[in-house]
Formats: structure tokens, sequence, C-alpha cells
């Protein structure tokens, strides 16, 4: 299998390779700091694919409904971090469009202004405050779960408590880079 893995690898970084020498040679740093980092996303999905597969057919083969059940949350999370995988991939792949085409503007992203930036944030606060109350709900829950159904309940309510910490990630990010914008705005507007 690992050998496998490998060849896949090594194959996928040649045909990228190959595609690279259609662009021409890279002139800035920011291209190669982008190449790097995109060959190194590449690789990590062809990998990915490589555990889906297995997670996969170890899923099906099972004939433990709770197992299949168990490896199927697995593979639902697998398959979502290759789509987000792909996609950055995706955009590193813009980034060097954007960094190789000499003269071309770069594309700015304009967040909400004014009334509707300043409502988003009041909800981004909110879901900020839920997600909190839920990690407190899901640790209560989890325990009162315990010992029930083989502890997979408790199990479930601890994926739930890590994937409410990760949403809480994403929302202080989008906090951030609303509040950005926001304060950026105004210096434009002072200066």
């Amino acid at each position: 299998m690992v050998r496998g893995t490998r060849s896949k690898a090594i194959k996928a970084i040649a045909n990228y390779w190959i595609e690279d020498a259609m662009w021409g040679v890279p002139e800035s740093p920011e291209f190669s700091s982008v190449q790097r980092l995109m060959n190194e996303f590449q690789t990590h999905a062809t990998h990915e694919e490589q555990w889906l597969t297995d997670y996969q057919v170890i899923a099906k083969e099972s004939s433990d409904p709770l197992i299949r059940f168990l490896l199927g949350l697995i593979v639902a999370d697998e398959q979502r971090h290759h789509e987000l995988t792909r996609r950055m991939i995706t955009k590193l792949k813009d980034e060097l469009a954007w960094t190789r085409a000499e003269g071309m503007a770069r594309r700015v992203y304009d967040y909400d202004k004014g009334e509707k930036r300043a409502q988003l944030l009041e909800s981004v606060d909110r879901f900020l405050e839920a997600e909190r109350k839920g990690i407190k709900e899901y640790e209560r829950l989890k325990k009162e779960s315990q010992g029930h159904y083989r502890d997979v309940f408790a199990l479930l309510y601890t994926t739930m408590v890590h994937d409410s910490h990760k949403h809480i990630g994403i929302l202080e990010f989008v906090r951030r880079k609303l509040s950005d914008k926001g304060r950026t705005a105004v210096k434009r507007k002072v200066g």
C-alpha cells in the first residue's frame, strides 16, 4: 500500500511539473512559496484519497452495524477534508495564475460594509455564544450518556465538542476579518 501511494504521489508531482513548464519559469519568490504549498497540498490529497478508499472498503465489509456507522462518520469527514483540500489547491492555482500574469490587477474581495457588516458581526457574536453554550451542553450530555449503548453516545458527544471548537475558530476568524475591514475603511476615510 505504501509503495503504491508513493508512486502515485511521484506521478502527481511529475504531472504538476509538466503543467508548470507550460507557464514558464517562475519569476517571484511569492510564486515559489505558493507552488511549494500547492505541491504539499496535492501530495497530501493523494495520500488522503488512498486512506478514504481504505476506510470505505473496511466500512463496507464490516458486518457490525455500529462499526459501519462509526466508520461512515469518518468517511464523511474524510470526503469533506478531501473536497476542502481540492478547493484550496484550486485557490492556489488561481493565485499562481495571478502571480504569473504580469500587469494584471489582483482580485480584491469586498467585505460587507456599513450596516450590513454590523449586522453580520452581531450574528457572528450570537453564533459564538451559541457554540460556547453548546459545548457546555454536549459535555453535560456526554457525562450523562456514559455507560449507555457501549459508550458510543459519549464518543459522539466528544466529536460534537471538537466540531464546536472548530466552529468557534472559524467564527472568530470571520469576526476578525469583518472587524479588520471596518478599521481599514475608517483609516482610508480619515487619512
